[in-house]
């Protein structure tokens, strides 16, 4: 009868998992949380699984790292952090940081938007032109674009980002 070893695979499948989840994270928070959200949560349950299955495979180089005095301080910071912004968001009700973004986002320039989204100015404004928005002046912000042509912020930053 074969051992059973998870060694061989519980590195693999916790960089891939880990990987897959900080894609699908990074997408969700640029880019749209639809088509990923539900793919992202159940790589994430299946990570956290990989996770403790790799933690288990090599226990020992795990409790050699943490009987570092610098080990705690970096996984107690790393905890702190997480934890002050969860207690942050719900005692400053600042809400869904996507909605945060967009926010400070509509405040801003076509002008200023145009490099973070990899577009000259010119082009920005044509792709814009092309969804049938009347950009006036590349200097008016996403909000004003929004009210010129009755739009919601979030569409245009979509059109934008897209």
């Amino acid at each position: 009868m074969r051992n059973f070893n998870t060694r061989r695979w519980s590195t693999p499948l916790t960089m891939g998992a880990g990987l897959f989840v900080v894609m699908t994270g990074l997408l969700m928070f640029f880019v749209a949380e639809r088509p990923f959200k539900f793919a992202h949560e159940l790589v994430g349950i299946g990570f956290s699984a990989a996770v403790a299955l790799h933690v288990l495979s090599h226990w020992r180089s795990f409790a050699n790292y943490f009987s570092q005095r610098g080990a705690f301080r970096v996984l107690a910071f790393a905890w702190s952090t997480g934890v002050g912004l969860v207690a942050a968001s719900m005692l400053l009700g600042t809400g869904d940081a996507e909605e945060l973004i967009v926010e400070r986002m509509d405040a801003v320039s076509l002008e200023v938007l145009a490099p973070v989204a990899g577009l000259a100015v010119s082009e920005l404004v044509d792709r814009l032109g092309a969804e049938g928005l009347v950009v006036d002046d590349p200097g008016m912000s996403v909000r004003q674009l929004a009210e010129r042509n009755d739009a919601e912020a979030d569409d245009i930053l979509v059109s934008v980002f897209r």
